[in-house]
């Protein structure tokens, strides 16, 4: 926790509510960037011991889900076809190609240019649920082919979902409780803000503190997770699953129904309570005040790319110059070094996207980057320029606070807050005594900017005397680069990356091992 997060801390406690963390909302929310159809909302419970899910809770934010339940969650069969049910819905969200009749007409020249969609999850344990979706479903064998067809895409777009949700700063793997406790500061630890029911009676309750704190505590005292209530489960659960178990022994029919219904609706409860506290927190968040952050259009637009590149193309089998042939990576590891080489550099180039792009238009932000020494907060004491021939350097001079700490070091590069394009590298760094600090700028892109309408030329001498904010400038490009480097074949080293395993101790099973003939080489 750095010093900033501890003084939020301790002014929510002081408070006795949650406080917004930041003057902007760092996340497209329905009614804003999204519309109420482009939200999927889903929850899912599974039985104590087991990875498969029991119940799954699915709809659009702002009306009645529908669920669906296995009275034995125990009975494979049972479960692939309330998955199977569960596909279309997921798939169709996706635009799946063979669902929606939008993604079937992208092509490679066509990006799509539709808006975004996305999937919101109550934590983190539900994510895992796609995770264990993913590795059930991806080469299955259950049923008709269609059937199998219909499981393994669902198979690949929880896996896409899963990856997607580890990228930096990506906008359609929402997690309820990670987006709660990065746009508000609670007055509680950490690890109680992994309960979402917490979160949100400490969001939704009125009243003073002792009243949030009361609330906050009796919804902490329900599961939230995939897990049961061990003794829900055991005392009413349990003995309703023993009694279905026993009635299809005995192939009563009647009993069989009466029993799967009296399951269904226990479960019907635990997941509309889950899904319902999903769907509080997106409105909370659609009820705040603040505006969007600027920077979440273009996050969106960076998801909107991973979201063609890593997903519709890979079903329509297209390949890309940037991200190499569709290659679905399996469940368990890459098994393809290229693509885990360039996934690696995708992700980097997003951190840096993200860390650098929302700074702009949030001043809390900003203070952070301040008060841990990685940006400037100071005066332009002095303007001047130096020509060689046609070319004139620009330089700037510029005081700041001496108590403050600082990270930077020489050849670091800057750029105003509001104007990325415009960059600036440290040259030197004095001190001139114990309260300012002076830093020589060479003005290196964007000297002759007029964009937008307020900027100045960075030569005008109308500069003295303001105050500017320097942040480091987005890096993204650069891992993007080495990314699409990887896949080119034609480098030394690149049969690391690129070479097919052979040898008799490579053949595996095609139940752990991936079809290489389908990745195209380059």
């Amino acid at each position: 926790m750095t010093s900033e997060q501890a003084v939020r801390r301790l002014l929510a406690f002081s408070a006795g509510k949650p406080l917004p963390h930041g003057t902007t909302l760092r996340v497209p929310t329905p009614n804003r960037s999204l519309g109420p159809k482009d939200v999927l909302v889903v929850a899912f419970v599974r039985m104590g011991g087991e990875s498969s899910p029991w119940g799954i809770a699915f709809g659009q934010p702002g009306r009645t889900p529908k669920v669906l339940t296995v009275p034995e969650a125990r009975t494979r069969d049972d479960v692939a076809d309330m998955i199977a049910s569960f596909a279309p819905v997921l798939l169709t969200h996706l635009r799946h190609p063979k669902f929606d009749s939008a993604g079937a007409v992208i092509t490679e020249e066509k990006r799509p240019d539709m808006p975004l969609r996305q999937l919101w999850l109550p934590n983190r344990s539900h994510l895992d649920m796609l995770h264990y979706l993913a590795y059930t479903y991806h080469r299955t064998r259950y049923g008709t082919p269609e059937r199998q067809e219909l499981l393994q895409s669902l198979a690949r777009a929880c896996g896409w979902l899963f990856r997607e949700a580890h990228r930096p700063g990506q906008m359609v793997t929402m997690i309820a409780t990670d987006v709660l406790s990065e746009a508000y500061t609670f007055p509680t630890d950490d690890i109680r803000q992994g309960h979402l029911g917490f979160l949100v009676a400490w969001l939704t309750t009125r009243g003073r503190q002792a009243v949030r704190v009361k609330a906050a505590d009796k919804a902490e005292g329900l599961s939230m997770s995939t897990n049961l209530d061990p003794i829900f489960e055991n005392t009413g659960l349990a003995k309703a699953v023993d009694a279905f178990n026993e009635a299809r022994s005995n192939e009563d029919v009647e009993s069989i129904k009466r029993w799967t219904q009296r399951i269904h609706k226990s479960l019907n409860g635990e997941l509309k309570r889950r899904w319902e506290l999903t769907d509080s927190a997106i409105t909370a968040l659609e009820h705040d005040r603040r505006r969007e952050n600027y920077g979440v259009k273009r996050l969106i637009k960076a998801s909107q790319d991973e979201y063609y590149r890593q997903y519709l193309r890979i079903e329509h089998k297209f390949e890309d110059i940037e991200d190499g042939p569709p290659f679905t990576p399996s469940p368990e590891t890459d098994r393809h070094p290229a693509a885990a080489g360039s996934r690696y550099y995708v992700h980097l180039s997003s951190d840096e996207l993200q860390n650098q792009l929302l700074v702009h238009d949030d001043p809390e932000m900003q203070a952070e980057l301040i008060a841990t020494g990685k940006a400037l907060d100071g005066e332009i004491v002095d303007v001047s320029t130096r020509t060689e021939g046609r070319k004139e350097h620009v330089f700037w001079k510029i005081h700041t606070n001496g108590h403050l700490p600082l990270r930077l070091r020489e050849g670091a590069l800057l750029c105003p807050v509001g104007n990325e394009r415009r960059q600036g590298e440290i040259l030197q760094i004095d001190q001139l005594n114990a309260q300012t600090n002076r830093f020589v700028l060479q003005i290196i892109k964007g000297k002759t900017l007029h964009e937008p309408p307020k900027l100045i030329r960075a030569n005008d001498r109308a500069l003295l005397g303001s105050r500017v904010i320097l942040v480091p400038p987005p890096m993204d490009g650069i891992a993007r680069r080495k990314s699409r480097s990887i896949w080119n074949r034609k480098v030394p080293g690149s049969w690391l990356t690129h070479s097919t395993p052979r040898g008799p101790n490579t053949s595996l099973p095609d139940a752990i091992s991936e079809d290489f003939n389908e990745i195209k080489s380059r």
